[in-house]
């Protein structure tokens, strides 16, 4: 084992140490935001991509939705009680879950928006183009428009 690899180990385990304490001093907030970011883990879970783009759609939407339960359970009573009272609502269910499946409609959504928008732009440009050909062989002529130079034209006459 080399020295830098004793020292990743080192530094893992102290993270992860003051993570674990951090959790044990903030347990309730620990236990709604566990049992609110269940979409995420299964987010997480099932994402075969490396990117990990359903992860990250359902996991943002996913704490926002968890976040103002956590805000209130610190404005107002941080306690494993009032943590089980938060739980017990299903309007707190409805709105993480809610907030996740929004994550998730995004993640299957916005890929088809992206490409109509992609696609709208591409045959706009088209046209564009298309326009300024029409100007150019007015202007020009259409031997313009026949995509050959003079030289061309004149070597394949000569060789054929």
């Amino acid at each position: 084992m080399t020295t830098q690899t004793a020292g990743r180990a080192a530094t893992r385990m102290i993270v992860i140490v003051i993570i674990g304490c951090i959790a044990a001093v903030t347990l309730p907030s620990v236990l709604i935001l566990g049992i609110g970011m269940l979409p995420t883990l299964a987010a997480m879970i099932t994402d075969r991509r490396k990117e990990k783009y359903a992860t990250l759609c359902v996991g943002c939407m996913n704490f926002t939705g968890v976040m103002p339960f956590m805000i209130r359970l610190w404005t107002e009573d941080h306690s494993y009680d009032h943590a089980f009272t938060v739980i017990a609502d299903p309007f707190t269910w409805l709105v993480m879950y809610g907030a996740a499946a929004l994550g998730w409609a995004i993640y299957f959504v916005a890929p088809g928006v992206v490409g109509m928008f992609i696609g709208m732009r591409t045959e706009q440009r088209i046209q564009r183009l298309r326009r300024r050909q029409r100007d150019l062989v007015e202007e020009w002529g259409p031997g313009v428009a026949s995509g050959r130079r003079d030289g061309e034209e004149k070597d394949k006459r000569n060789t054929g």
